[in-house]
């Protein structure tokens, strides 16, 4: 079947389907993995509307995704970057500022870090002190036990 593409024409996912000669989940599953990569398409009136470029972005999808190591989600990307959908990298940061970021980020950690380390340290010697005050009562407590035992034999005698 012949189909005539206009200028304006917007596509159903049906009709989608019917133009690329693949089922309705297929078409469905191509959308769910360009938008996790974050790339829409136009909807109208709800529904969705393919125009002439997106029938070409499907077209070169399912043409790249019938090499056999080409997974979906990498057929998806690749296809995303030819046709310029995402950036190849993050707008407006440079990899210098990208850097100096990660750098500033390192030193907070490691303040950070330190911070935690120096809490923790205080914490034990705190419970140690509390252990040997502990140990140092409960000797005190038997020792008077003690005491009292002997007492309480001597005059039993």
């Amino acid at each position: 079947m012949l189909r005539v593409i206009t200028a304006e024409a917007a596509y159903t996912t049906e009709e989608l389907a019917d133009i690329l000669g693949l089922p309705l989940s297929t078409i469905r599953k191509y959308n769910f993995h360009f938008a996790k990569i974050g790339v829409q398409f136009t909807k109208k009136q709800g529904r969705l509307a393919y125009t002439n470029d997106d029938v070409t972005i499907f077209h070169e999808l399912k043409k790249v995704h019938t090499h056999p190591e080409m997974t979906l989600e990498k057929a998806v990307v690749t296809v995303a970057k030819k046709f310029n959908l995402i950036p190849d990298t993050p707008p407006n940061i440079s990899t210098e500022n990208q850097t100096l970021r990660l750098d500033t980020r390192e030193v907070q950690m490691r303040e950070i870090q330190s911070y935690i380390d120096a809490k923790f340290e205080e914490r034990e010697r705190q419970l140690i002190s509390i252990a040997r005050e502990i140990r140092a009562l409960k000797k005190a407590q038997h020792q008077k036990k003690s005491f009292y035992k002997w007492l309480k034999s001597f005059f039993e005698k």
